[in-house]
């Protein structure tokens, strides 16, 4: 009997090691975006948010495509904490060297 759960057991775990397992883009995060899009699309522009008091600034290199794309990201936030959680995303995109990378006072 014990051989016969043990047999069950091992079965089941070879079924569920060769089981297709969800990638990350199945799971909601899209990786075929490029890098600049994705920041792009999670910075609040500021056109449309003339009262948020701080602005991100996050400037420098993207590797990618065989060489090295110059991209810079500019948003306005509603608190500097807000503001450096984007700066850390945007700046974690980024090679040295780094132009801008600062959330300030926007006025």
């Amino acid at each position: 009997m014990k051989t016969i759960a043990c047999a069950v057991a091992a079965a089941a775990a070879l079924a569920a090691s060769l089981a297709p397992t969800p990638t990350l883009a199945q799971s909601g995060t899209d990786f075929t975006q490029p890098i600049w899009s994705r920041i792009y699309s999670i910075t609040p522009r500021c056109r449309a948010n003339p009262d948020y008091p701080i602005v991100g600034r996050v400037a420098g290199y993207v590797a990618g495509g065989g060489g090295r794309n110059r991209l810079s990201w500019v948003g306005c936030f509603p608190s500097m904490a807000e503001c450096e959680a984007w700066r850390r995303i945007a700046r974690g995109q980024v090679v040295p060297p780094v132009q801008q990378n600062a959330c300030e006072p926007r006025f």
